[in-house]
């Protein structure tokens, strides 16, 4: 500035305020950083200017040193304040991207900062002497423009101010510039998330309808050894195909660091039993042979029995799946000082070293041919290592090279056991077989929309012994609560009267108020289950439903001892939360 030349910032300071811009990616913040560095170092006040995608223009800023002055800027704030197609001032640099000084502010200049007279008056207020308008380019784009504004008596811009307020301009561009990428790319993940949820809900209700469909077959007459072979493959791999869009799922959770434990005291070997089964598919249909050794329990971890299962199926299923046919895989448990080791090794083609350090990266695959043997989405050992360090252990991987098998190394830590301790959260006294001769008494009804989840359902629970009454919407399955069955399986998303509202009705209903009421999903999120228990839900299963899991809910709610509506409701998660 002339005569009363405010100081312009070294080139030392100007690196300090490039660091200080670049520190936050929050948009907000960004343009108070970047209006405060002007003032402070350039101009009496500043305004900035953003285009917006459709080429209005939207002021972000208005900012004087002048707490008085400051109170009269405050209406030049907002959209709809400058003239795009103005001939001259800030319109004229916003279209050319090119700077504009004004030494005596003209009375065009001062017009071109607002359109309409009530604003173009505050302007007027401010006393501004001199002007330089700087355009904000990042990457080639012009993304808006700073006003430098000169109020002090005496003070003005000159050609030699140009230099300083380009680059400071050209910092905050920059940084502006990647607050957008970034929030675009929030949005992007927020939007696959979204996708995902939504794929997860329509392909598990047509895998429900297999996966029951499966169960039915099993329930009837015995089939011939070629029908049992094939029922057989369909429920296998459509149990695959839930853990394939489960571990999905869960990698959008990790990603957005929202997966959540529901811990409580456990037993590995209680997860080792909730494991093997689901692992032993991908292991016998290999030909492999499993090797056990477990020391004797208990052994006691803090942790989410459901993850725990999910780190030893992960690392099960990719040992089957990295060694050739009729190799061998065997699984070690000991207790190692106050942690214990869980150990899965193989026989199988081993790792290279180069791809050792990245094993635990998302989507890191070793090579394959062009048939894509061995599979897997490259994203099961990012899994094992998240749920593994929130459980506060460790994991690691160990091969002497291709041909020579692979070992994984798991520690966790290890609980005291609590004295005199009874079952643990969660846990239920043996139930009764199922199928007992008291079945036909027991009524459940089922609502659901998808017609053959619906229809596969009810004739599940009728081979079981039931009486099961159906409804298609919310309306007619609140109408059908009021006929009293003794426990209701609920489909979230129905058409009308969503699973959430029914729930709510009935819980508002005295005469229903007690009624087991049991949510069905095709969505694992926990906030979904969240939602259903706060809603007045006792359960939630996400589908595809397994026979096993949804008669164990069965005979929590109305099989053994005392009734739930003598005993009081007692909300219950998923036996089965991803």
């Amino acid at each position: 500035m002339r005569n009363q030349r405010m100081g312009q910032p070294p080139p030392r300071r100007l690196s300090e305020a490039g660091a200080e811009l670049a520190g936050s990616l929050d948009r907000s913040e960004t343009l108070d950083r970047l209006a405060r560095l002007v003032v402070e170092h350039l101009a009496d006040g500043c305004l900035i200017d953003l285009i917006r995608p459709d080429g209005t223009i939207l002021r972000e800023a208005a900012h004087h040193r002048d707490a008085r002055l400051d109170a009269v800027m405050a209406p030049l704030l907002g959209g709809d304040c400058v003239d795009p197609g103005g001939p001259s001032g800030l319109p004229r640099v916003l279209r050319t991207g090119r700077p504009k000084l004004y030494g005596l502010a003209a009375a065009s200049a001062l017009d071109s900062l607002a359109r309409e007279p009530g604003r173009r008056a505050a302007v007027r207020a401010l006393g501004i002497r001199s002007l330089l308008i700087v355009p904000l380019v990042a990457r080639g784009r012009t993304l808006g423009a700073i006003t430098l504004l000169a109020t002090s008596p005496g003070r003005s811009f000159s050609a030699v101010d140009l230099p300083t307020a380009t680059e400071l301009a050209s910092l905050g561009a920059l940084a502006l510039d990647t607050s957008r990428l970034h929030d675009e790319a929030r949005e992007a993940v927020r939007r696959r998330d979204e996708f995902l949820a939504m794929l997860a809900h329509e392909l598990r209700n047509p895998m429900a309808s297999i996966v029951s469909a499966a169960e039915v077959l099993r329930s009837a007459a015995p089939l011939g050894p070629g029908e049992e072979r094939a029922v057989n493959v369909i429920a296998r791999q459509s149990e695959q195909m839930d853990r394939l869009l489960g571990d999905l799922l869960d990698i959008s959770r990790v990603t957005r660091d929202v997966l959540r434990l529901d811990r409580e005291r456990v037993d590995l070997l209680d997860v080792l039993e909730r494991s093997l089964p689901a692992a032993m598919p991908a292991v016998a249909s290999a030909g492999h042979r499993l090797h056990l050794s477990i020391a004797a329990g208990p052994i006691l971890t803090e942790g989410d029995a459901a993850r725990l299962s999910q780190v030893v199926v992960n690392l099960l299923t990719n040992a089957a799946r990295y060694t050739p046919r009729g190799g061998n895989i065997w699984l070690e448990v000991a207790r190692a000082g106050n942690r214990v080791e869980l150990v899965v090794r193989d026989d199988g083609q081993g790792i290279e070293p180069e791809l050792l350090p990245c094993l635990f990266e998302l989507f890191t695959q070793g090579p394959r041919g062009r048939d894509r043997s061995p599979g897997g989405l490259g994203i099961g050992l990012t899994l094992v290592k998240s749920i593994v360090e929130r459980h506060g252990g460790s994991v690691s991987a160990f091969s002497a090279g291709p041909g020579l098998g692979s070992t994984f190394r798991v520690l966790l830590p290890l609980a005291e056991p609590a004295a005199g301790a009874g079952p643990g959260p969660g846990e239920d006294p043996p139930s009764p077989p199922r199928g007992g001769p008291d079945c036909s008494d027991l009524r459940i009804l089922v609502v659901e929309d998808h017609d053959d989840n619906r229809e596969m359902l009810r004739t599940l629970l009728a081979l079981s012994g039931y009486r099961v009454e159906t409804a298609a919407d919310g309306l007619a399955g609140l109408e059908a609560l009021r006929n009293r069955p003794d426990l209701a399986l609920l489909d979230l998303g129905l058409p009308g009267l969503d699973g959430f509202s029914v729930a709510r009705a009935a819980r508002d209903d005295a005469s229903l108020c007690d009624l087991p009421l049991i949510a069905l999903t095709g969505s694992s999120r926990a906030e979904d289950q969240a939602e259903a228990l706060a809603a007045g839900f006792d359960a939630h299963l996400v589908k595809p439903v397994l026979l096993d899991e949804l008669q164990r809910l069965i005979d929590r709610f109305l099989r053994r001892g005392p009734s739930v509506a003598d005993s009081g409701r007692s909300p219950a998660s998923s036996d089965r939360s991803r």
